[in-house]
């Protein structure tokens, strides 16, 4: 038992295995395309609905949204996540997004931008957009209340764009203020981590009340780390600190998570091969088997220097569904292999074929994010021209 599954709760293997039993198997012919016999929705499509990738384009018609519109409609991706060059303005931001829901697909699409506050946001003033304080800030100079009402605005304003999922809040404990990568930027609630708990309850509480989901980052806990994962592993080793499981572990037990982010963070003391982000020892012996959580877990982005530089795409991709990983997140969309979704899925399919990767994983994967998106009203559409 490793150094963190001494502070969870004991283990649901034995509910976890009684669930194995409740799925059927898929049928594996010699052709690429597997399906499932007893599910008519293929296992390929099922691999659609976990990738989540950024997107070139600022409305539907331009010619780089051509290919993300037909893999959209034919079910290859899932989700899409927003950055600043998506925006040119609220308006047209608003039927952009309104554009893309408006596209006759079997699920929802998971529609996600990162809207901390401080430094990390992606609508911004200049946009038209409402702009909101840092993390630190609000945890030194607000109460709770008044922290719900602020991130009720920011939810509302992310709700009446038509988007459904923010990829926050940081629950990391500011441990190490200087942190590149969380304390030198603001990010963290505080360095006490009842008072993460707090505010990352009510940030959570306001856009789940806005029907906005929300995502817990970065499983284990980014706020003691040296280094920055955008640029390179970034090793918790010798920092990681028991405190900064805290606020997780209380999340879970409250039931207020709809997903979970898994940082690109590397403790040898847990795996000494992976970083929490495709490692099962992580992921699915602690998070899952031992702190108890059971719902949609999402890769940090797999093409940032701590993943892609040290790993090939197919060892990348099997590793995370084998850690158990839901969505897995390529997101910037200018570094991007247009054929991205092909390429994970052909991968996918041939480890499945190879005995690589269990088919079960797959539809535990898709039945977890299925829920996660039943929990949007449907048909709600808040954008207007």
């Amino acid at each position: 038992m490793n150094r963190y599954a001494k502070l969870s709760y004991l283990s649901k293997v034995t509910v976890q295995l009684v669930l194995l039993g409740l799925f059927s198997q898929a049928a594996i012919g010699q052709s690429r395309t597997v399906s499932d016999s007893m599910d008519p929705i293929s296992l390929e499509q099922k691999i659609g609905q976990m990738i989540m990738v950024g997107i070139r384009g600022t409305h539907l018609n331009a010619d780089a949204m051509e290919l993300t519109r037909s893999q959209i409609l034919d079910g290859d991706i899932g989700g899409i996540l927003f950055f600043k060059h998506n925006i040119k303005n609220s308006r047209q931001f608003r039927i952009f997004v309104k554009s893309l829901k408006a596209l006759p697909v079997d699920q929802p699409l998971l529609l996600a931008v990162d809207e901390e506050g401080g430094l990390v946001r992606r609508l911004r003033k200049t946009q038209g957009f409402e702009e909101f304080p840092s993390a630190a800030h609000v945890g030194a100079n607000m109460s709770t209340d008044e922290s719900y009402d602020l991130y009720s605005r920011m939810a509302n304003q992310i709700h009446k764009t038509g988007l459904n999922v923010n990829l926050a809040p940081v629950i990391d404990v500011n441990i190490n203020r200087i942190s590149p990568a969380i304390g030198q930027l603001n990010r963290s609630f505080s360095r006490n981590p009842g008072d993460v708990f707090d505010y990352s309850e009510a940030f959570i509480r306001a856009h789940n009340d806005s029907n906005v989901l929300t995502t817990l980052k970065h499983y284990p806990g980014h706020g003691s780390s040296r280094e920055d994962s955008h640029n390179g592993i970034t090793d918790i080793t010798s920092t990681w600190r028991s405190s900064e499981q805290v606020p997780f572990q209380r999340l879970i037990d409250s039931t207020r998570v709809d997903m979970i982010m898994a940082g690109h963070l590397m403790d040898k003391g847990v795996d000494s091969k992976y970083p929490a982000s495709i490692s099962r020892a992580h992921i699915q012996v602690t998070l899952r088997d031992e702190m108890g959580y059971s719902g949609v877990v999402i890769t940090d982005d797999l093409q940032m220097g701590a993943i892609i530089k040290r790993f090939e795409l197919e060892e990348i991709v099997m590793a995370a569904i084998n850690a158990g990983c839901d969505i897995l997140q390529f997101s910037d969309p200018l570094d991007l292999d247009e054929n991205l979704s092909q390429r994970i899925r052909e991968i996918v399919v041939q480890a499945i074929e190879d005995g690589e990767v269990d088919p079960q994983r797959i539809h535990e994967s898709y039945d977890r994010i299925i829920d996660l998106k039943s929990r949007l009203s449907p048909g709600l559409n808040p954008t207007s021209d």
